[in-house]
């Protein structure tokens, strides 16, 4: 790995004037830059990958690819006519109702129910991955509409992801925009009888998120709901993550130092780690190619220490987080032990660059990656494999992050907020709800403890992807 410093010195400029776009997207208008007016979608929408609404009147051509095929349609066309959900693996109770949905609509939730029950028959009672929440999210989402619009956006971003369509990826941003217009209604008449579903929402809408306003925004209102959950905590679908009078939590809120020099060391010794699968993952065409993805990704770190800005850490995080999120579903469903052991890598390189990014990286990162990490080193012991050897660098991340946070078990405050305290939502950070008129706008503070708070709605958020069986805390 080159040993460039990516820090360069340069003069402070002032921002540079120019003439005021007239015609510009209400994206750019609402963040106060320059839009170039590209059509269908413009440069800076395009570039944070963030819903442009000039989409409303220049619709992308094509229709979306859902990735049909006959059995697919054969399995639809029973459910519409029988009205039998195809997946009764997933034992849903409260199952969607075929009529009230569009045919694209029962794709996407089949879709999204496929990826389940796949990963659930992959791992009997052993998954890991969020999937494993997908009945519990649908169940929510049968009784509230824009619980199934936040499941449906998350289920054609999938699809975007595989099919690179971009009309797909526009079918996302459509359903996260209904999503979080009922969002924002229901926050507007909190009560116990919707928690589930404004928690389910956010939790769902905060995987999908791609820009730092908007993932910022709904880890603090998330905070806030689950603050003000804790009455009837007991009672809800979460539970489970809620355990009575505790929740998982970092020691106390540390301010992060900047150390430059300390973090290209810490991206070489990263590279390095690496460049060790080389010859491991020989053969396997799709494995090597997941590793020059993240070898070249590190580089990348390497050039743009150190990173100052929440937004920026955030975009340079984006790739990553976004492997984190899909590629597990590809890879297990290989049950390969090289590709066990690269997806391990994939989460030790999250666990190690945490401190490079202290306004997303401990948030987002930390319950994403430890448990499986430690559910992969059991199920290679399992197998008495001599991949076990291999597994020495993301075994060491965690152990380093582990130390690093001071993970605990922690005594939750019984001073709750009351529904009617329920604030802390900014609506104007999410582009996608930019076109709903008349919506509050609630700006949080940003003090550290609201970092705080943040960062523990986030270790919530994240622990739902994943068993809290799994952390092994």
């Amino acid at each position: 790995m080159s040993s460039t410093s990516g820090s360069r010195d340069h003069p402070v400029q002032s921002r540079r004037s120019h003439t005021k776009s007239r015609n510009g997207c209400k994206t750019c208008k609402k963040r106060h830059i320059r839009c170039d007016e590209t059509v269908p979608q413009c440069r800076n929408c395009t570039k944070h990958n963030v819903r442009c609404d000039y989409m409303d009147g220049n619709m992308v051509e094509g229709h979306p690819d859902l990735a049909m095929d006959p059995q697919i349609q054969r399995e639809l066309d029973t459910w519409r006519e029988t009205g039998v959900y195809p997946f009764p693996s997933l034992e849903l109770g409260n199952q969607p109702i075929p009529s009230r949905y569009s045919q694209t609509d029962l794709r996407l939730i089949h879709h999204i129910s496929s990826i389940a029950a796949q990963m659930q028959a992959a791992e009997p009672g052993n998954s890991a991955l969020w999937t494993k929440r997908v009945p519990m999210f649908l169940r929510i989402a049968s009784r509230h509409d824009f619980v199934m619009n936040s499941l449906l956006g998350l289920s054609a971003s999938h699809l975007s992801w595989l099919t690179a369509s971009p009309a797909t990826l526009q079918l996302a941003y459509q359903h996260r925009g209904f999503a979080f217009q009922g969002l924002q209604e229901s926050i507007g008449n909190f009560s116990k009888e919707n928690s589930d579903a404004v928690l389910a929402a956010s939790i769902l809408l905060s995987w999908q998120v791609t820009d730092w306003p908007s993932w910022a925004s709904l880890l603090q209102g998330t905070a806030t709901v689950i603050d003000a959950m804790q009455p009837w905590k007991h009672e809800s679908e979460f539970a489970g993550f809620m355990a009575e009078k505790e929740i998982f939590s970092r020691g106390p809120f540390r301010q992060q130092i900047v150390d430059p020099t300390r973090d290209r060391h810490v991206v070489s010794h990263v590279y390095h780690a690496l460049t060790t699968l080389y010859d491991y993952l020989d053969g396997h065409d799709q494995a090597r190619k997941g590793l020059e993805d993240l070898i070249n990704f590190v580089q990348g770190l390497h050039e743009h220490i150190p990173v100052h800005s929440g937004e920026a850490q955030f975009e340079l995080l984006h790739p990553l987080r976004t492997w984190l999120f899909f590629l597990p579903i590809d890879f297990l469903r290989a049950k390969d032990d090289r590709v066990m052991v690269l997806l391990a890598h994939f989460y030790g390189v999250a666990l190690a660059v945490e401190p490079l990014f202290p306004a997303v990286g401990a948030a987002y990162f930390g319950t994403m990656s430890v448990g499986p990490i430690e559910q992969i080193q059991r199920t290679l012991i399992k197998k008495s494999s001599s991949a076990i050897n291999l597994m020495a660098f993301p075994l060491e991340m965690v152990k380093h992050f582990r130390e690093r946070m001071d993970w605990r078990r922690a005594h939750v405050s019984s001073d709750a907020r009351t529904p009617q305290q329920l604030e802390g939502w900014n609506w104007d950070a999410f582009p996608e709800y930019a076109m709903v008129e008349g919506h509050p706008q609630v700006i949080p503070t940003s003090t550290a403890q609201d970092a705080h708070s943040s960062a523990s709605a986030c270790d919530f958020i994240a622990s739902a992807m994943w068993r809290g069986e799994a952390l092994g805390f």
